[in-house]
């Protein structure tokens, strides 16, 4: 099965070809244009939506919902066309849909010369004022796509294979896409067919919750895992959840639904997970403490490959290839969860659901690129906890890889991020953090009881005959003095702080 996607700011060549790749395959076709008319008759407000995020009006809690409404739309019905078989699709951005899912991804361009004859014909214009309308398009286009997206849709490296149209027919085009369809990179397999149920099945459940007047003006996230269906929510729609289940009653493929109270996310990525380890329990009482749902991303990199099975690429092929899964010879368990290692994800899910604490739990397979875009569009993280990584590694090339992967998800998700070392040093208060109180206070009623025994003597040195006889002194003495005492002072409040539980 394959799934392509066509994305240009081009239409015209976009479209021709699409055509042109159905002609010699037979594939189904699918357009963004198709998809905002499906929308229009569901009552979707797409041109107002485009209005208010193109020309950067506030953002009201009902453009929000219209945005939420926008992209459950068109991830279901996208979900369900490429469910049934072989798909192309073609829009402005639709490498970005999907993630995790097997696809194509197909950038195209032309030169300007030729959109702007084109555009200058169908629109009765004349160049100058066609290349004028084509370059405000495109820059709308582009803030429209970032808006929804959270991502550039030129960024190349969001693209599969790039085309341009000057030195390539379209002919030939179908002819390239359709030969590196077939490679089995871009062919589904057990994980992407996984990814992709889940994200139609979350989709068709945002959907519901989205249009159900019961649940409609809810601030809800919905994450879907092999038929089990997370829903957190703020406390202020608390009144909301007990309809939660009712609106999912009938929802085909959903095996079990899970409410969870939250006031915020905190997202902990590692590569396996232990309920009873420290470091969930940590994960736990921060959760509880912040009132939060955590929810737990398992990353599969190529080298935790399972025995018997053979590596597709290498460590750098992050992004671009599949996980492979053990050699059962050719005999399947009737449940494939049973098959198919999780790292501890199904456990750790459970704990969290008893605990409700619960906001979901994905496997992906790749680097950080995979992890962004798993959680792009949707980042409205509290904090982004990178766990246990690279175990395969040794401890100095772990620890590095581990920071980079950080920093590299602090600067696209734009939100806290900190390894598993630094969790407890920074927001939970333990018996290392008793002791550092304890010593540090200590210091602390020290220093003040030394300084006010002898008030006179250092007066006198700041003031008097003594300073008189050693002026250059008493300044360096106060700007050595003041920085240890403020350090001593702080640490001293922010561990009192963390201690009744205020961050």
């Amino acid at each position: 099965m394959a799934l392509v996607m066509i994305s240009s700011l081009y239409q015209a060549g976009r479209e021709d070809l699409t055509q042109e790749l159905a002609r010699k395959t037979g594939w189904p076709t699918f357009s963004r244009e198709e998809l905002l008319e499906m929308a229009h008759q569901e009552g979707i407000r797409i041109g107002r939506l485009e209005m208010s995020m193109i020309k950067g009006t506030s953002q009201s809690e009902k453009l929000a919902r219209e945005k939420k409404l926008y992209l459950a739309f068109i991830t279901a019905e996208l979900g369900r066309r490429a469910i049934d078989g072989n798909l192309i699709y073609s829009g402005r951005a639709g490498h970005l849909l999907l993630p995790g899912v097997h696809k194509l991804r197909v950038g195209l361009s032309a030169p300007l010369d030729i959109r702007i004859n084109r555009a200058a014909k169908a629109l009765h214009m004349q160049p100058d004022q066609a290349e004028s309308y084509l370059a405000q398009l495109d820059e709308d286009i582009d803030k429209w796509i970032r808006q929804i997206h959270h991502a550039s849709g030129q960024d190349p490296t969001k693209f599969d294979i790039f085309i341009n149209l000057e030195s390539m027919s379209v002919k030939h085009a179908a002819d390239t896409l359709y030969a590196i369809s077939q490679l089995p990179e871009y062919q589904e397999s057990p994980a992407s067919r996984r990814a992709l149920e889940d994200q139609y099945l979350a989709a068709q459940a945002e959907l519901k919750l989205i249009t159900d007047d019961r649940t409609a003006g809810a601030d809800l996230r919905v994450k879907a895992d092999t038929g089990y269906i997370s829903v957190t929510y703020p406390p202020q729609n608390e009144p909301v959840s007990e309809f939660i289940p009712a609106v999912l009653a009938d929802l085909e493929g959903c095996r079990e639904i899970h409410c969870t109270m939250a006031s915020t996310n905190i997202l902990w990525v590692q590569e396996r997970f232990d309920s009873k380890s420290e470091n969930f329990q940590h994960i736990l009482q921060l959760a509880q403490r912040w009132g939060a749902a955590v929810e737990l991303m398992r990353l599969v990199t190529p080298e935790d490959v399972p025995e018997g099975s053979e590596p597709l690429g290498t460590e750098y092929d992050f992004g671009r290839r599949e996980c492979p899964l053990p050699d059962t010879g050719g005999v399947e368990d009737d449940d494939p969860l049973g098959v198919i290692d999780d790292g501890g994800l199904s456990s750790a899910i459970e704990v969290l659901i008893d605990q409700g604490r619960c906001g979901g739990g994905i496997s992906v397979c790749g680097g950080y690129d995979k992890i962004l875009e798993q959680v792009q569009g949707d980042a409205n993280y509290a904090l982004v906890v990178v766990g246990e990584m690279f175990l395969s590694k040794g401890k100095s090339t772990r620890t590095r890889r581990t920071r980079e992967l950080a920093m590299n998800i602090r600067d696209r998700l734009k939100a806290p991020v900190i390894t598993i070392d630094e969790l407890e040093s920074k927001f939970l208060f333990g018996k290392r953090q008793a002791i550092n109180l304890a010593g540090y206070g200590l210091l602390v009623v020290v220093l003040y009881f030394l300084v006010f025994q002898n008030q006179e003597q250092i007066l006198n040195f700041l003031s008097g005959p003594t300073h008189e006889k050693v002026k250059w002194l008493a300044p360096l003495l106060i700007f050595a003095f003041v920085p240890i005492v403020a350090y001593l002072y702080g640490t001293v409040t922010g561990l009192a702080l963390k201690l009744i539980d205020i961050d």
